[in-house]
């Protein structure tokens, strides 16, 4: 993992970002949230997004180029191979395993 990158939350739950903070920032991962059309200024800085939400209210696609994880079930019109999906209900063990594949795969 690489000092100064940044793991971005889609619409997750105020938990989920404090979880991943007390995981990632400690190995130099800087960790944002953003709902729905939130600031945009946070997510072009992001090498990682982790999409939590129903994407009926958000753009989802606009993270296309990124490594994702989908939690639950995003519709994704542009696939990627670097993506992980997990189902509703998911446990955070899992969540910090699949974001850990991908920055391993980045």
């Amino acid at each position: 993992m690489v000092s100064g990158q940044h793991l971005l939350v889609v619409d997750g739950l105020a938990e989920t970002k404090e979880v991943l903070k007390a995981v990632f920032e400690p190995r130099g991962l800087n960790v944002d949230r953003i709902r729905g059309h939130d600031d945009r200024r946070r997510d072009s800085r992001a090498n990682l997004v982790v999409l939590h939400e129903d994407a009926s209210q958000i753009e989802v696609n606009r993270w296309q180029h990124l490594p994702r994880v989908v939690i639950g079930s995003a519709r994704l019109t542009v696939p990627n191979s670097g993506e992980c999906r997990l189902r509703e209900p998911f446990q955070y063990p899992e969540l910090i395993q699949a974001i850990e594949s991908l920055l391993d795969q980045s």
